[in-house]
């Protein structure tokens, strides 16, 4: 389905802010009525929430964090289980799920019926984005059905029409065994899954995957289909023609932003639902969507009910590749450079581990599988230069000295940042089934 099909151009950025402002209001109100947590954060703010009715206005609300979520969840009550910020009754609750947990404690967010009609439209919108046809077999293979990465997805794909079948949560061979008997036609998992599977399952197979005859992987939960090199790698090693990135965060919306066939970014697709802003993850002041800008992503819903939250920032440092797109598509169209909590610096220099291993993975001799190595858990800032530990390409005719000397000069020249390479067999480099952390602590996992 082309972006056009049913008739509708595609609306210009400048329209879907314009509407996002005469929505807003409503929110707003809702949360004022409804939210005991902001009823008290306004007064605390010394806030006017119906003098809110603009997108400046907006800007002048402080954030809201993961911790402040967190604090929230930790001060519940039988009355409301997920926190102060609940602001629709327990009963008209139609499904909760969980966070992952992968980047600390697990938090919860609830959805009543319309929230999930409205996760499951924008799953299915991204859906059709990345090119999913009604006539697909779908393999959601997210391993937990309590993520927003599961149920939601099952549901948004079968909504498109496709045949979903949910085989995550089992072995890789169980998995392999579902693909090579369904023939599907499109897989989701997370990246770090997908490049897990390269390596696995010849062994597994007896055969490449190339043969499984699959058409689009879709990964999503973590910015590995951002670096190039992954995404080529897993590309061949699958022999698919299509590599889809999606993006959601369980605190906002399941689906916010979706990869089309051009393959130049993830489009924002959830407007009308969610408002994003860009921002300077250090000052806190707002970036405009522009070709080239750089920031982390704040997001307001604009029209949920069950657990709603205010400029939520969520963590994700994005890089805007371009405003429109050959598909159709007139939104920003983004790609995850790595996540706020995980940011280093280097002599009041910023750096994110992604970045690190972009740079790294071009470098003849090597292999995409990269770890930041920190001394100690609290170690983020850096004078001295960062240890990383970096899986050598062993069909590589290079020295090692060689392969160092390359590596040092490659981050040095791009990113401004000297690190302390370590080459070890790429095997030793852990690949997770989930989700892959790029950062380890000496002497314990971080």
């Amino acid at each position: 389905m082309s972006h056009t099909e049913e008739g509708a151009e595609p609306p210009s950025w400048t329209s879907i802010l314009e509407s996002h402002e005469r929505t807003l209001g409503e929110q707003i109100a809702y949360l004022a009525e409804n939210s005991e947590y902001y009823r008290r954060k306004f007064d605390e703010w010394e806030i006017d929430p119906g003098a809110i009715r603009t997108l400046e206005d907006l800007a002048r609300v402080p954030f809201t964090t993961k911790d402040d979520e967190r604090r929230c969840q930790r001060e519940t009550d039988p009355s409301q289980p997920l926190g102060a910020h609940q602001a629709a009754p327990t009963d008209e609750l139609a499904l909760t799920l969980s966070s992952s947990g992968t980047t600390g404690t697990p938090t919860y967010f609830g959805l009543t019926t319309q929230d999930r009609a409205d996760w499951e439209t924008l799953v299915a919108k991204a859906a059709r984005t990345m090119g999913v046809r009604a006539d697909d077999t779908v393999v959601h293979a997210i391993g937990r059905p309590i993520v927003p990465g599961g149920l939601p997805y099952i549901n948004g794909f079968a909504r498109v029409g496709a045949n979903v079948v949910p085989a995550g949560g089992g072995s890789s061979e169980q998995l392999l065994t579902v693909l090579a008997d369904l023939s599907p036609d499109v897989l989701h998992s997370t990246p770090s899954h997908l490049e897990y599977l390269v390596d696995r399952a010849p062994e597994i197979l007896g055969h490449g995957l190339e043969e499984l005859g699959i058409r689009i992987l879709v990964g999503g939960g973590e910015p590995g289909f951002g670096n190039p090199e992954i995404r080529e790698r897993v590309r061949q090693g699958w022999g698919v023609d299509g590599i889809r990135d999606v993006m959601g965060i369980g605190d906002v919306s399941g689906a916010v932003a979706a990869e089309c066939p051009e393959e130049g970014g993830a489009h924002f697709i959830a407007d009308g639902h969610v408002h994003p802003e860009l921002i300077d993850p250090e000052t806190g002041d707002r970036r405009p969507f522009e070709a080239g800008a750089e920031g982390e992503l704040v997001y307001t819903p604009l029209r949920r009910e069950a657990t709603p939250l205010l400029r939520f920032r969520s963590g994700d440092y994005v890089r805007v590749l371009g405003m429109d797109c050959d598909c159709g598509l007139r939104t920003p169209r983004l790609r995850v450079v790595g996540r706020s909590d995980d940011m280093l610096i280097y002599k009041a220099k910023n750096v994110y581990p992604e970045a690190i291993r972009e740079v790294v993975a071009d470098v003849d001799g090597v292999t995409p599988r990269m770890k930041v190595v920190l001394p100690h858990e609290e170690k983020v800032a850096f004078t001295e230069p960062i240890p990383i530990r970096v899986g050598r390409d062993g069909t590589a005719g290079r020295t090692d000295d060689a392969i160092v000397d390359d590596v040092t000069s490659a981050v040095r020249n791009r990113l401004g940042v000297r690190v302390e390479p370590t080459l070890v067999p790429a095997e030793e480099i852990e690949q997770s089934e989930y989700k892959t952390d790029l950062v380890d602590v000496e002497g314990g996992p971080r």
